[in-house]
């Protein structure tokens, strides 16, 4: 860390009547197979898993003395080194916890997200899958992986799983969006009975784009007012039903809503404009969650019970994983390792 120290690394060739091994051996090389000591492999590790490598490169060249610099490839190459030694133990087969270790519930929110290509030299999207583990001791372990390691991503996260305490008696509560990839992925490195609850933070979501859209209701006459606030009204009460498991309900009042929006859309007027917006909104969410039913529960209860109801957090961490650690504001792409 401290710059450049220069040492005789003294090389043994093999004798000449050798016909098996011809390799020139190098003991410093066994010691530092990358030449380069451990603090400073680990620094350039950090940095650069941290931040942006132009990034980690600037803050290297400020705070520490490390004679000449390396170069950008350089620490790409070795955070990607140093994150391919973390993958090979985490495949690793754990060694079952004991008993006074053992987890009765872990709560695994998974999520995902998506680095858009540079049209200039890219042609598919980045995708990321990130996943946030909690036991009943509240130990916490984030875990992220990208589609290449797609034949390795269950067994990483079963060991994440493994390092909290879970065993085949452990019951494992899957939040996610309702989306395959991340409901599978949560089925396969689970060891013990699951249980898959649709994120309350996305269906939230979608209930607020409604909401939203119906605040854009035209106010010019009094009836506008009126039809505003009555429909401003039941997107609160569908809200209310799927907030405490009412799913059946909140889809009859959906039904009956976007009926009488149907019917507002058909004027030549500003509140038929909005009603056809609001209408296609509505039913989108009405779509979502006639599809997702089975995993709605009553999230009241599962609060008041302190039982997990969403993966906000893991959503933040996605966000902060894409644009603080991948420079979204920059035009620049990188590969997330296991962490």
């Amino acid at each position: 860390m401290f710059g450049t120290v220069e040492l005789r690394a003294p090389r043994f060739e093999p004798c000449q009547c050798s016909v098996t091994l011809r390799t020139i051996l190098s003991p410093v090389t066994e010691i530092m197979p990358d030449y380069c000591t451990p603090e400073y492999e680990r620094a350039l590790a950090e940095f650069g898993a941290l931040l942006p490598y132009r990034r980690a490169r600037a803050l290297l060249e400020t705070f520490f003395p490390l004679g000449d610099l390396p170069t950008i490839d350089t620490i790409q190459r070795r955070t990607l080194q140093v994150g391919a030694r973390l993958e090979c133990a985490a495949i690793v087969t754990p060694t079952p916890p004991s008993p006074s270790t053992d987890a009765e519930t872990i709560a695994l929110s998974i999520d995902s997200g998506h680095v858009r290509a540079v049209r200039s030299y890219q042609v598919r999207t980045f995708e990321v899958f990130v996943a946030q583990a909690s036991n009943d001791d509240g130990e916490q372990i984030v875990f992220s992986s990208v589609p290449v390691e797609a034949d390795r991503q269950a067994q990483q996260l079963r060991g994440v799983l493994h390092r909290l305490g879970a065993t085949p008696r452990t019951e494992f509560t899957i939040l996610s969006d309702g989306a395959d990839g991340p409901r599978s992925l949560g089925e396969a490195a689970s060891v013990g009975p699951t249980w898959h609850v649709l994120d309350w933070f996305h269906l939230a979501m979608r209930i607020q784009h409604v909401a939203q859209a119906v605040k854009g209701w035209p106010d010019i006459t009094n009836e506008d007012r009126q039809e505003g606030a009555r429909f401003a009204d039941a997107v609160e009460h569908v809200r209310w039903r799927l907030w405490h498991g009412q799913v059946q309900r909140a889809l009859d009042l959906i039904g009956d809503t976007v009926a009488a929006l149907d019917a507002i859309a058909s004027r030549a007027s500003p509140a038929g404009s909005t009603a056809c917006k609001v209408g296609t909104l509505l039913r989108g969410l009405e779509t979502y969650v006639a599809g997702q039913a089975a995993l709605i529960i009553d999230y009241a209860a599962a609060r008041h019970d302190a039982e997990p109801i969403s993966t906000a957090p893991t959503e933040s961490t996605v966000q902060w994983l894409l644009h603080r650690r991948m420079g979204a504001k920059q035009q620049m792409r990188c590969h997330v390792r296991f962490q």
